[in-house]
C-alpha cells in the first residue's frame, strides 16, 4: 500500500470509528491510534466485528477492571489486527494477565497491555509465554535498578517485548544507548529510556554507529523544520534502524503535512509526527530488498514497540485525567 493509499485508508477507518464511538471514546488520539494499527498491519477494518470484540472484552472483564474503560478499544484493535478470529483469544488474554500478576507484576491497565503484547507475539512466534514473563520481569527489575525514578508500570509492555529478545544482557544494551545518547544531547527521562529500548531491538553490531545515526537524525529534525521534542525520541529510533540510504526526510515531512491538512488531525501535530514516521517505515518494509533482510523482522518489532509507546502514552494521559477528575 503506497503512502497516499495508507493515508486515505487511515482517514476512512478513523471516520468510521468516530461515527460509531463518538460518545464512548473521549480522546480522538485513541481512535487515531486504532485506525493506524489497521493500516500498519494491512488489516481491513470491519466495524461490526470490532464492536463484537470490544464487547467480548468488556464482558470478560471484572466489574472493577480497567478493561471496562476506553482501554478496551485499543486492546480490541491490537487483538483484531493480529488474529483472524480474535474473539476466541479473549479468555487467553485474561489468563495471561493473571500469569503476569503471579510473577509480581502489579494490577492495572499497563499489565493488561503487557498481556496483550504477550498474547499476540507469543502466538505468532510459538513461544512459551511463561518463559517470556519470567525474562520480562528480570528485565523490568533491571530497568528499575538502573533508573528507579523513571521506571514504572508504564514500562511493562516494552519489558515484555524485550523479553522475546535472544540477546544476552539486554539491559546492558539499553543502558549503553541511554548513556551514550544522554552524552550526545538527548534529554534524560522516560522518552530516552523508551528510545534506548527500541534501539536495543536492532541487529546493529556496533552500538556507536547506531548512536551516531540517531544523533544525525535528531539534527535532521531541526534542519527540516520539525521540533526536537523528547516525546519524538521513540519515532527517531525507528528511522535510525532503517538503512541510512532509505531515510527520506522530505517524504516524511510531506506526509506529516498531509496529516496536518486533514480537519480531524490538524490539532494533533505530535501524533502526526509519530504516524508519518510509522507509515513511512511501513512503506519501506514492502520493498523487496528490505523484506529479504533481517531488518524486516527488526522493524516489525520496532513498529510494534512504537505502537506500544503511543498506546502507553495515550493510556497514561487517560489515567491521569481520570484521576484528576476524581479528585
Amino acid at each position: 500500500m503506497k503512502l497516499q493509499e495508507q493515508l486515505n485508508a487511515y482517514t476512512l477507518i478513523y471516520e468510521e470509528l468516530k461515527d460509531a464511538f463518538r460518545w464512548k471514546v473521549s480522546d480522538n488520539k485513541i481512535l487515531m491510534t486504532i485506525a493506524s494499527m489497521y493500516v500498519l498491519h494491512d488489516k481491513p477494518f470491519n466495524l461490526e466485528q470490532f464492536k463484537s470484540l470490544e464487547n467480548a472484552i468488556k464482558q470478560n472483564a471484572g466489574i472493577f477492571s480497567s478493561l471496562r474503560s476506553e482501554s478496551r478499544f485499543t486492546t480490541a484493535a491490537m487483538l483484531d489486527v493480529h488474529f483472524e478470529t480474535a474473539e476466541k483469544h479473549v479468555p487467553a488474554l485474561f489468563e495471561l494477565y493473571e500469569a503476569l500478576l503471579d510473577e509480581g507484576f502489579s494490577r492495572g491497565i499497563f499489565t493488561y497491555l503487557a498481556a496483550t503484547v504477550l498474547l499476540t507475539k507469543a502466538t505468532t512466534e510459538e513461544v512459551e509465554p511463561r518463559q517470556v514473563i519470567l525474562k520480562a520481569k528480570k528485565i523490568y527489575d533491571g530497568m528499575k535498578e538502573e533508573h528507579i525514578f523513571l521506571t514504572s508500570k508504564e514500562d511493562y509492555p516494552l519489558a515484555i517485548l524485550l523479553g522475546f529478545e535472544t540477546k544476552d544482557c539486554i539491559i546492558d544494551h539499553t543502558e549503553t544507548y541511554y548513556q551514550a545518547l544522554s552524552e550526545s544531547g538527548f534529554r534524560k527521562g522516560n522518552d530516552l529510556q523508551s528510545l534506548s529500548h527500541i534501539l536495543a531491538l536492532g541487529a546493529e553490531d556496533d552500538p556507536a554507529r547506531l548512536v551516531d545515526r540517531t544523533v544525525q537524525l535528531y539534527e535532521a529534525f531541526r534542519n527540516y523544520g520539525l521540533k526536537r521534542k523528547a516525546m519524538y525520541y521513540p519515532a527517531i529510533g525507528i528511522l535510525a534502524l532503517l538503512p541510512p540510504e532509505e531515510v527520506n526526510m522530505e517524504a516524511i515531512v510531506q506526509l506529516y503535512e498531509s496529516f496536518n491538512q486533514k480537519k480531524d488531525f490538524k490539532w494533533q501535530k505530535d501524533m502526526n509526527v509519530f504516524l508519518a514516521i510509522a507509515f513511512f517505515a511501513k512503506d519501506k518494509l514492502t520493498h523487496i530488498h528490505l523484506a529479504e533482510t533481517s531488518i524486516y523482522t527488526t522493524l516489525e518489532s520496532v513498529l510494534q514497540a512504537q505502537q506500544i509507546a503511543m498506546t502507553t502514552a495515550i493510556t497514561s494521559a487517560a489515567v491521569l485525567s481520570s484521576t484528576n477528575n476524581g479528585q
